[in-house]
């Protein structure tokens, strides 16, 4: 009987937790269950959650040391009630940690359940991110891939926005929404975004392209392949199509077969048919119509297909993503005290194709927004949507730098055939006053830019991996936490308070680093939410410049911050030599530095230079930080240059 029992244990817990019966060594392992089981159903759920990780341990080097895929899967179950329990404790950043693993466990036999966990781990994690405000010379062409029409830093504004009365009546065009976007919102857009069908069989009407021609505009082209794929050939219909787009004599982003990952899609389904498709109209576009950029944009859902249809990098300018934020609690996996919230900004939807294709194409949101108004369920979500408005447009410049366009959509989908989610929200700026002053706030960061051919004026720095100067700087926050509604947020040095912000977010303060420089200072972020309890806290580590470097006069900035080494002043190679009018050519850990006629040519880890034919001892090797060179100063002596040192001031002088 005992045994019966026992094996009756066994086999709820199969049926309670999806487990694949691993073949050997199982006997310690059930145990263990049996026992979290047990524990569980008592309410000890700390020892609970403890047990289910000690099973996941041992499932994890069973798949390990055997290349088992049931070991595998059983690992994320294991892992997934882990976090539950955790989650119910109240530890929602390890509760985050443990979903985070089932997602990877989860691979590749499932990944649809891999996308829930880490829909879940995302949901409760709490971040804390610190930026500095740098002058845009500190990256100098950095974030800039030289791909047409982008700006080397800042981020274009646009809209979509003929079905809004308020700034476009398409009777009279008076307005036309080139002038009553501006109007509405205080700001150009010099972008706008129009949806043209292939059955169409010719290019945007000349009415909207004289007026974005008018204000000095560009056009984003939504060429859907409505007939099909394979009505898209090379003959009449595209060639009349890229004369057209050739002639309009503007800047033309080209978003060919949009969101083609998403199944509401008709061209969906055939990645290669979609590629070579997409390859054709981007080689008929650059013989018709230099003027065009070609976009391919996946939607942000579903991720894990989205490589599949890209058509490499010869033929796409920039990638975009199609991105909403609806309010929808009824993922929340923990939903706290019985209230569900939804912790989603519209900002995390960026992550996986900005780390798959920022670091050779910009990227560009073509359409999203964030809807105030649910028509599904008659129901406003009007706070909800004012933070993630203004939490969306303070993070792209500090989180995702390489975005170079943000194009709104700015509509209300209340009518759409579709009963539910993005197509029954009301996203129109004009159709809410709050709504609307907080998009205009949110824009009025110079860093989004209203004329094509514009750079900002600024970025932001990640505080932690670029340092900060030694004075007196805006420091900004990315701030996330389970409760979205944060009230507050402080900050200390060293223990001191620096500064406190209740604007929201990019909860910017003046503090000064200057008492601090060449030290690594601990930052304190704190964060309180919507009802004034501390929410979120982290302690940063953060390098203070060593000295301000000046280049007649002028000062130099960094995107990371100069340093003593061995007894030197050492600093980012880039900056200085632009500011001094120097020549940089790398190969390898070959640096050769050419300024008139005298040139020094650098080995990276070598103290040895060499100036003209003369050998020469620097007071420090080079060295490499990320993709950064660092140099003694004093190797511009070599190049005819003066550099004088003042302790007094902690300035370095360059003339």
């Amino acid at each position: 009987m005992p045994r019966l029992k026992a094996l009756a244990v066994l086999l709820s817990l199969f049926l309670l937790t999806g487990l694949v019966p691993a073949k050997a060594d199982a006997a310690n392992v059930w145990q263990t269950l049996a026992k979290a089981q047990a524990a569980e159903a008592e309410g000890n759920l700390k020892e609970a959650a403890d047990l289910y990780l000690e099973a996941a341990m041992h499932f994890v080097s069973e798949a390990e040391q055997k290349g088992d895929g049931g070991a595998r899967i059983n690992a994320a179950l294991m892992y997934g009630h882990a976090g539950r329990l955790t989650a119910q404790l109240g530890d929602l950043d390890t509760a985050s940690q443990y979903w985070e693993q089932e997602a990877v466990y989860w691979i590749p036999s499932d990944e649809q359940s891999a996308i829930a966990a880490k829909r879940k781990a995302d949901w409760v994690r709490s971040e804390v991110r610190l930026f500095v405000t740098a002058p845009a010379a500190a990256v100098g062409k950095r974030l800039y891939t030289g791909a047409k029409h982008e700006p080397v830093t800042g981020a274009y504004l646009g809209v979509y926005a003929e079905l809004d009365r308020k700034v476009h009546n398409p009777e009279t065009g008076k307005p036309f929404y080139t002038e009553g976007v501006p109007a509405l919102t205080g700001r150009q857009h010099p972008i706008f975004m129009l949806y043209g069908n292939w059955s169409q069989g010719h290019g945007p009407a000349s009415s909207h392209i004289e007026a974005i021609k008018a204000v000095g505009g560009a056009l984003q082209w939504a060429f859907q392949p409505d007939l099909g794929l394979k009505a898209v050939v090379d003959g009449p219909v595209l060639r009349r199509i890229a004369r057209e787009l050739g002639e309009a004599e503007i800047p033309i982003f080209l978003r060919f077969g949009g969101e083609m990952n998403g199944e509401w899609v008709p061209w969906t389904g055939d990645p290669e048919l979609y590629k070579e498709k997409f390859r054709l109209v981007a080689r008929v576009m650059r013989e018709e119509a230099p003027n065009v950029a070609m976009v391919w944009a996946p939607s942000w859902f579903p991720p894990n297909t989205m490589d599949l249809y890209y058509p490499g990098d010869a033929y796409v300018d920039w990638v975009g993503i199609s991105s909403y934020a609806v309010h929808d609690d009824s993922l929340d996996p923990v939903a706290e005290g019985g209230k569900a919230r939804d912790s989603r900004p519209l900002h995390d939807t960026f992550a996986e194709i900005y780390e798959r294709y920022a670091d050779r194409k910009p990227i560009m949101l073509v359409e999203g927004a964030v809807g105030y108004y649910d028509h599904s369920v008659n129901q406003s979500r009007e706070p909800w949507a004012l933070t993630n408005i203004q939490r969306f447009y303070a993070a792209m410049p500090r989180i995702y730098p390489r975005v170079k366009a943000l194009v709104w959509f700015n509509s209300d989908t209340k009518n759409s055939v579709q009963d539910k989610g993005i197509m029954k929200q009301n996203y129109l700026l004009s159709g809410n006053e709050r709504v609307l002053k907080t998009y205009q706030a949110a824009i009025a960061d110079t860093y989004y830019l209203s004329e094509l051919g514009a750079t900002a004026d600024r970025v932001y720095l990640d505080a932690v991996e670029s340092g900060v100067p030694a004075a007196k700087v805006e420091l900004s926050s990315y701030v996330r936490a389970y409760d979205p509604f944060i009230s507050r947020v402080e900050y200390a040095i060293n223990g001191q308070p620096a500064g406190s912000s209740t604007t929201g977010d990019p909860w910017a303060v003046t503090a000064d680093f200057s008492p601090y420089a060449g030290e690594t200072v601990q930052v304190t972020v704190r964060a309180y939410d919507s009802l004034g309890r501390k929410s979120v806290e982290r302690t940063l580590p953060v390098r203070v410049a060593a000295a301000t470097v000046t280049v007649d006069g002028m000062p130099v900035a960094f995107d990371y911050q100069p340093a003593l080494l061995e007894g030197t002043l050492t600093v980012p190679l880039e900056q200085v030599a632009a500011a001094t009018g120097t020549e940089v050519v790398q190969a390898g850990d070959r640096v050769a530095l050419r300024r008139g006629d005298r040139q020094v040519s650098l080995t990276i880890g070598s103290r040895t230079a060499t100036a003209g034919w003369q050998s020469v001892e620097l007071p420090a090797a080079p060295t490499k930080v990320d993709d950064r060179v660092l140099v003694p100063l004093r190797v511009f002596e070599s190049l005819g240059l003066k550099v004088e040192w003042n302790g007094a001031t902690r300035t370095a002088s360059v003339k």
